[in-house]
């Protein structure tokens, strides 16, 4: 497994299509800890875009908010 650490930059719901754009950017220096500065050493740059039909679901997502994001490989049953 791989951890990131990510803030949500954005979430906007589209009223009409009750569809949620949410964007997520990696954490910076600011503030300044040594948790974040671990991270955005690993992760200085990138992007994480999603859209989200269920809009209790997106509005768990808060802006200004730090999520941290894990990565598992799936295995397929062949490997």
């Amino acid at each position: 497994m791989i951890r990131a650490k990510f803030t949500c930059q954005q979430n906007i719901l589209n009223h009409e299509t009750q569809t949620a754009t949410v964007i997520f950017t990696p954490v910076t220096t600011n503030p300044p800890s040594e948790e974040n500065l671990a991270f955005w050493k690993a992760t200085p740059a990138g992007e994480i875009t999603l859209q989200i039909t269920n809009p209790a679901a997106s509005s768990l997502f808060l802006m200004g908010t730090d999520y941290y994001v894990d990565f598992t490989a799936v295995r397929s049953l062949n490997s």
